[in-house]
């Protein structure tokens, strides 16, 4: 019985992944209003009972949206910057990540924007423990003398109004080079901003 149970455990988890991705399509391409669950199923090729089978519910739908933006993104960027080593560049594969990300996913954020939009939510939850993250590099960094003295939640905050302008200028000029432009500018101007004062 065992495997069986497993054969169905991950037909549901790839139905589920099939619906995420068609609810992040009409959500990218239709808004937040338009994303109705007929929408929805109708985008996956499925009926609305067999959305409402894997989902109780539209919010529980697009919640599900929202766990897996975040996940895409921890997936891609967390590797990178632990192989990155020291807190320097830890940080710098981080900043330069995210504005890759923005690059190579903008459905995802798309939907992502048009679910906090809606919802006048802003990611609060989500941004916090991203920012807990990088205040934790950027206290290793301070603490291991790679990093000058300042306000760390000062400065993750900084961090993370600046991705958030990159994300707009990235989704506006979609072209590789604004993305490069955007990336590098953001990374040389925090290995500037957190470099330590020569004595």
């Amino acid at each position: 019985m065992a495997p069986e149970r497993s054969s169905e455990s991950a037909v549901h988890a790839a139905r589920r992944a099939q619906l995420v991705d068609a609810a992040i399509d009409v959500l990218a391409r239709d808004g937040y209003a338009a994303a109705s669950t007929v929408r929805i199923a109708r985008a996956a090729g499925v009926s609305r009972g067999v959305l409402t089978y894997h989902f109780r519910d539209r919010a529980d739908l697009i919640a599900a949206v929202v766990q897996s933006v975040y996940a895409l993104a921890g997936a891609e960027l967390g590797p990178r910057v632990v192989r990155a080593g020291s807190p320097r560049a830890s940080l710098l594969a981080f900043i330069g990540g995210s504005v890759g990300f923005y690059a190579a996913h903008p459905r995802h954020l798309a939907a992502l924007s048009a679910v906090f939009t809606a919802q006048e939510r802003d990611g609060t939850r989500h941004h916090r423990t991203e920012m807990d993250d990088v205040g934790a590099l950027l206290r290793a960094g301070v603490e291991a003398g790679e990093f000058r003295a300042f306000d760390v939640e000062i400065m993750a905050g900084t961090i993370r109004a600046a991705l958030d302008a990159a994300l707009v200028r990235v989704t506006a000029d979609r072209t590789p080079a604004a993305a490069a432009r955007v990336r590098d500018e953001l990374v040389r101007t925090f290995d500037l901003a957190t470099r330590k004062e020569n004595p």
